[in-house]
């Protein structure tokens, strides 16, 4: 299996190890503090970090991953329909909040990928 594959389902897993959470703060916080610990030299096996700007999960990929995995939490949101999720009435988290912690996620992310090749 390819590292992107393999990055990939880190990924969601860290995220979805989260999905019964009921407060966005929280599962906000809970995404964040995972994919900080994610070293993907550990949970990979012969894991080659990139050696120049290309990603092994692009950044468009991981937005669109993100996006995908972050809104299956059926407790913060609802699909209203063709892939499109809303907010619970409950919850005052907007399209902008979403896209704002997706960013967040994608600059770790975007680190961890590259970690090695620096230090």
């Amino acid at each position: 299996m390819s590292f992107n594959l393999k990055m990939e389902g880190i990924i969601q897993h860290n995220i979805f190890t989260e999905r019964n959470i009921i407060n966005w703060n929280e599962y906000k916080n809970n995404i964040i503090k995972n994919f900080n610990n994610i070293n993907f030299t550990e949970k990979i096996e012969n894991y080659v970090p990139p050696y120049d700007i290309q990603l092994h999960v692009s950044r468009p990929k991981m937005r669109k991953l993100l996006h995908s995995s972050i809104t299956l939490n059926n407790n913060i949101f609802e699909d209203i329909g063709y892939d499109v999720y809303v907010s619970r009435e409950q919850y005052d988290v907007t399209h902008e909040d979403v896209s704002n912690f997706i960013e967040e996620c994608v600059k770790i992310l975007v680190k961890k990928q590259q970690l090695d090749i620096f230090f």
